[in-house]
């Protein structure tokens, strides 16, 4: 048996109970409800006869009885006499020593059998490894010789990996827990202690950090009178990040040089890098001593721990001026303790503020990047929302507007410059932009050469429009860059949103149509958008549709899927375009809904694969080796027996060209005809055809899906992607997808990925494939042709 196990060798009645199994581990907790839901809730359902779990004793190096079922289990979920057993000794013991498992037909003929309550003819016992170590053995006899087979060891070895693995996170949280319990003298300490540890997670600034912190340290110790001060990277100077006094004020962040020979106490306390508990009596003693000198009022009673290391040094100090409290060793003990949980909180929290800072930034331009750009322009959508009950009674509406730039032949100028004074260009047109709007709040560098512009609260749509001409106005003089003047211009496009409920995507899309007009139109002119094509679709949507269909008005772009080991192009997915006469390049979003409206879909979903299929045929020796092209499929598209049939035929005629398909589905669809769904897909997957499951994450029938339905991929959704770096918990959401995929054998593909930092994440959490505007955006087939060719790292980038 290898050390890991592959559950396409498992029968499916046996890799339901595998299944199951893992999902129900996402939501147990503490290690003998996960042993005692093995025994009796999972292997029960196999049909053995009884079933003991043993767990690895590290220091007595004794496998030890800690959860049984049938037979060996007389009494409810309490082990009345647990079994010791050596390692090596008896099968138990040497399944363990071995670590692999051993299946014994009979055991007259095993010489190490050890009969416990009564003989019996069969064993098999299976060793829990992590890591290739020892966590216990699930082990369990029958009456009958040869009862046991090689998919019960199969199984078995499944559900102890899984097992295992649970174990070894959930020995890990107990370990941690004892360790502070055994360090805290009360639940007050250990509560304060976990509230300081979540104010990272719970607050978005500073300022609110400093002020929930004071509140933990209150209720821990009297803290009325509290402040932090942080020695800077020069060694020379004290930062007061925040500061509460009864009777002496410092603004927060001011800074104090530190004088050797006129020490205040704090820094005294800092330099000297020991605590200091101190009545007034005694640093009354020390400043006569001229050891320190008090700033201010003399406290009553003064308390200061330093914390911190080599490359980041502070101290948290507290003072009492009531005669009636007065600090005692317990507080200095307790806050000693508390400091260093200070210290590890104010590093994270300034790490998260740089995170994010850097997240939401471009590393160029330093600008507002893509998703910071979206979470702007939903406020401002919902601002909008708003608004617009309120109409009825308020006639001022205010309205938002978006302005879309692309810097007018920007590749020709890198091609004649270089990268290098290509960036330096991109620099200097967003300061240029800066000036031009007086702040630099609003504009966002999307990507490469485009840059947008959100504003909020437009009384009037054409406002928008005298901005972009003025922005229009900044660029008629030459950019200097290292001596060489460079002329250039941009292209803007106007989406206004001030009347219609509208989604951030959707005027992200207007304005980008917009400003691809102005381009066509010659460019270093402003285009403003004049609706939303789908409004204007419905009028003769039938007649336009079977006119696209028969005049091949829509079109395929192609988005890369790269394989995130090797940085390799493995697959796209094949996105359909509308080219329609009268309202130019259309989007999905703006005509799906419409097709629906009118019964296109299945159509539209035939007609698509047709294409693929035609490019697979004509392109199939150039493509790489297990290359996959997938195409999304609509509910009534995928259930279609006209499609089915359209596959059929595909295969009956170049059976390896369905081999370089795929199939998209959304869960919404799963959770609408999922029994249907189900037999579709296996027909499908028969044809040699790989099944992704799209957006996953995004719906509550997920992990039910996953071991109903035989996916090959599951695709997470770009939410958990987009927001993983500001989120701890999609962090470990993200963790939790790519490993459970793992063990069910499933492979993974991160969407969204914008930025190198994304990238590499993905690649570390073990996610297999990943696709994104990082990468590549859409491609028509040629691009994508030479991408393949190419076969550009991402790893390097940075």
């Amino acid at each position: 048996m290898p050390s890991k196990f592959h559950l396409q060798d498992i029968e499916a009645k046996y890799l339901k109970i595998v299944s199951e199994f893992a999902i129900d581990m996402l939501s147990l907790q503490g290690v003998d409800n996960i042993l005692w839901h093995l025994a009796q809730n999972v292997v029960a359902q196999m049909g053995f006869d009884d079933v003991v779990v043993y767990l690895l004793d590290q220091q007595r190096g004794m496998l030890i009885q800690r959860a049984s079922y049938g037979a060996k289990n007389p009494k409810g979920f309490e082990i009345l006499s647990p079994i010791e057993l050596k390692l090596g000794e008896g099968v138990v013991g040497e399944a363990a020593k071995r670590k692999q498992p051993l299946r014994i037909p009979d055991t007259r003929l095993y010489p190490n059998y050890i009969v416990d309550d009564a003989p019996r003819l069969s064993e098999l016992a299976v060793p829990m490894l992590i890591d290739g170590e020892v966590v216990g053995v699930i082990d369990t006899e029958h009456p009958k010789k040869n009862f046991y087979n090689e998919q019960h060891e199969r199984t078995l070895f499944a559900l102890a990996s899984i097992t295992a693995m649970k174990i070894h996170k959930a020995k890990s949280v107990v370990k941690l827990q004892q360790t502070i319990e055994e360090l805290e003298y009360s639940c007050k300490i250990q509560d304060v202690l976990f509230e300081i540890a979540e104010l990272i997670f719970e607050t978005h600034d500073l300022p609110t950090f400093y002020h929930r912190l004071h509140l933990c340290i209150s209720r821990l110790i009297f803290a009325k009178n509290f402040y932090i001060a942080l020695l800077d990277n020069t060694g020379q100077r004290l930062c007061f990040p925040y500061h509460v006094d009864e009777f002496d004020e410092i603004a927060h962040n001011t800074y104090y040089t530190i004088d050797p020979h006129f020490l205040s106490v704090t820094g005294y306390v800092l330099l000297k890098n020991q605590p200091l508990l101190a009545d007034k009596a005694e640093l009354k003693r020390m400043v006569a001593a001229g050891q320190v000198q008090v700033l201010g009022e003399l406290p009553r009673s003064w308390l200061g721990i330093p914390f911190g290391h080599e490359h980041f040094k502070g101290i948290v100090v507290v003072q009492s001026y009531d005669d009636n409290y007065l600090f005692q060793t317990k507080d200095k003990q307790l806050l000693i303790f508390a400091a260093k949980h200070i210290c590890n909180a104010i590093e994270r929290m300034n790490l998260k503020s740089r995170s994010e800072e850097i997240a939401l930034h471009h590393p160029l331009t330093g600008l507002a990047n893509r998703p910071l750009l979206f979470d702007r322009i939903a406020q401002a959508c919902n601002r909008v929302k708003s608004t617009l009950k309120q109409q009825a009674i308020d006639d001022n509406l205010s309205g938002i507007s978006l302005l879309y730039l692309d810097i007018d032949h920007f590749k020709l100028i890198n091609d004649t410059y270089g990268h290098h004074l290509g960036d330096e260009l991109l620099k200097a047109v967003a300061v240029r932009l800066g000036l031009g709007l007086g702040q630099l709040e609003s504009v966002c560098h999307l990507r490469q050469d485009q840059f947008a512009i959100l504003l909020d609260n437009m009384a009037e749509p054409k406002l928008s429009l005298e901005v972009a001409n003025r922005l229009l106005d900044l660029f008629e003089q030459p950019i200097n860059l290292s001596g060489i003047a460079v002329k250039t211009s941009v292209s803007i496009g106007i989406a206004n949103c001030g009347a219609i409920d509208i989604s951030p995507n959707g005027l992200l899309m207007l304005a980008d149509e917009a400003m691809q007009k102005a381009k066509q139109l010659g460019g270093n002119r402003v285009y403003v958008h004049d609706g939303a094509p789908d409004e204007l679709l419905l009028a003769s949507f039938s007649d336009d549709f079977n006119q696209a269909i028969a005049g091949r008005e829509f079109y395929l772009e192609f988005q890369p899927i790269y394989q995130l080991k090797s940085d390799r192009v493995i697959g796209a997915e094949a996105l359909v375009r509308w080219q329609h006469p009268k309202l130019g390049p259309l989007m999905p979003m703006q005509f799906i809904a419409a097709c629906e409206r009118n019964g296109a879909l299945q159509q539209l979903d035939c007609y698509v694969v047709e294409t693929v299929s035609e490019l697979l045929s004509e392109y199939q020796s150039a493509l790489p080796k297990a290359f996959r092209l997938n195409v999304n499929l609509s509910g009534s598209g995928l259930n279609s027996t006209k499609l089915l049939s359209l596959l059929e035929s595909k295969y009956c005629n170049n059976q390896p060209l369905l081999s370089l398909m795929g199939i998209e589905v959304k869960e919404q669809v799963l959770s609408a005809l999922q029994d249907e769904v189900k037999q579709t897909l296996s027909r499908q997957q028969n044809l040699g055809l790989s099944i992704a499951l799209d957006d996953f994450g995004t719906s509550c029938s997920s992990l039910k899906s996953l071991h109903q339905m035989n996916f090959n991929l599951i695709k997470i959704d770009r939410a958990f992607v987009r927001y993983m770096d500001m989120a701890i918990d999609n962090q470990i959401t993200l963790e939790t997808i790519i490993k459970l995929a793992k063990t069910l054998n499933i492979q993974t593909v991160a969407e969204g990925i914008e930025t190198h930092e994304q990238y590499q994440r993905m690649q570390n959490f073990g996610c297999d494939y990943g696709q994104g505007y990082f990468m590549h955006g859409a491609l028509n087939w040629a691009q994508l042709l030479e991408v393949i060719e190419k076969q550009e790292s991402f790893s390097r980038f940075g």
